[in-house]
């Protein structure tokens, strides 16, 4: 990577003298390279500007100004990087200098930004909806979203057994994959899945978010989760012959709340559920038609008390007549290590072939 902002290892290397002991007074040229110290870092050791971006994703979680310069670093890297200087203006409008915000929105704007959807709702410019810039920023980013997200939003991956399962009578069963939030449909890695004999089939989510291959499945309500999967199990029964008596939901994170909603308010069309690491900001379901089904919430003891509790309601919620199997692995907000093997088991669980 070429050097970042000017900056040479020789002058780094300057920069990094070791610190005065602690006992000793900081003067005004020890607190501030304690305050660059990690923006430093981070344009040292970057190895491109993925990496970059990365690293200043990181620092807003501790202090903006330091994620603002990093996020500048990447911009100026890559003159074809729109959501640097996207980053940028929210950061300057969460710190209230709305007139470095609008800048920094008209700069993405010029690079050709068209995640419309993420701007509308990005309460980082709540205070500058009613600006011209503001206003003209959106209409453009929607304008070029909806050229780019047809034939993105909703589309469908999809990975067969292995021709050494047995094709069973009423043809295959299918298991529906509902990523989390920021990914998308792929089933590549997904083979332990499909050599149970469903077919696995992953949809991309109901929104793009700020990159062609991440996704979100938006609210409010399920209902528009609910019609892409079913536009998603309709473009698979085209190709080949699928049971649509036994459809499973398979959902991580945000796919995991609409999975379990899905199951809750449309159990005609759904078989069962594996909800793994449940999450979102949608209220929870409170109420479930769901009977005679097999459910299996998967959550991990590190996770945050928002995502536990969510786990909780999903038991409680298919309890009465339903069969909720349940298992909390070590890990946080993540598959469990073995799941390679345990998603397989609990599949044949949800589809009543554990022998």
């Amino acid at each position: 990577m070429k050097t970042l902002l000017g900056i040479t290892l020789a002058t780094a290397m300057t920069l990094c003298t070791p610190f005065l002991h602690a006992a000793e007074p900081l003067d005004a040229d020890d607190i501030a390279f304690q305050a660059l110290s990690p923006v430093v870092t981070a344009l040292l050791n970057a190895d491109d500007v993925d990496e970059l971006m990365a690293r200043a994703e990181t620092l807003e979680e501790t202090d903006t100004l330091q994620a603002i310069a990093v996020y500048l670093a990447a911009s100026r890297e890559d003159p074809k990087q729109m959501l640097a200087p996207y980053q940028v203006a929210a950061l300057f409008a969460r710190r209230g200098d709305d007139k470095l915000a609008q800048r920094f929105l008209r700069e993405a704007d010029d690079r050709g930004m068209w995640f419309g959807p993420m701007l509308a709702s990005d309460e980082d410019f709540s205070e500058l909806r009613q600006t011209a810039t503001y206003k003209t920023v959106l209409a453009n980013a929607q304008q070029r979203y909806q050229k780019i997200a047809p034939g993105k939003v909703g589309a469908i991956s999809v990975l067969n057994p292995p021709a050494s399962v047995p094709v069973p009578a009423a043809c295959r069963p299918v298991l529906v994959w509902m990523h989390g939030y920021g990914v998308n449909g792929e089933v590549d890695d997904y083979q332990s899945l499909a050599d149970t004999g469903v077919i696995v089939l992953g949809i991309n989510g109901t929104e793009m978010i700020n990159a062609v291959d991440s996704f979100r499945w938006i609210g409010p309500g399920f209902e528009g989760t609910h019609k892409a999967v079913q536009n998603g199990l309709k473009e698979l029964e085209a190709q080949q012959c699928i049971d649509r008596k036994h459809v499973y939901l398979m959902g991580f994170s945000q796919g995991s709340q609409h999975a379990s909603a899905l199951l809750a308010q449309h159990p005609d069309d759904y078989a069962g559920a594996l909800l793994l690491s449940p999450g979102g900001m949608q209220p929870t379901p409170a109420v479930s038609k769901a009977h005679g089904k097999r459910v299996f919430v998967i959550n991990g003891k590190m996770e945050g008390p928002r995502n536990q509790q969510m786990a909780t309601d999903f038991r409680k919620l298919f309890s009465d007549g339903n069969e909720v199997k349940s298992r909390t692995h070590e890990e946080g907000h993540t598959f469990p290590d073995d799941w390679r093997t345990s998603f397989p088991q609990a599949l044949r669980w949800l589809m009543g072939s554990e022998a």
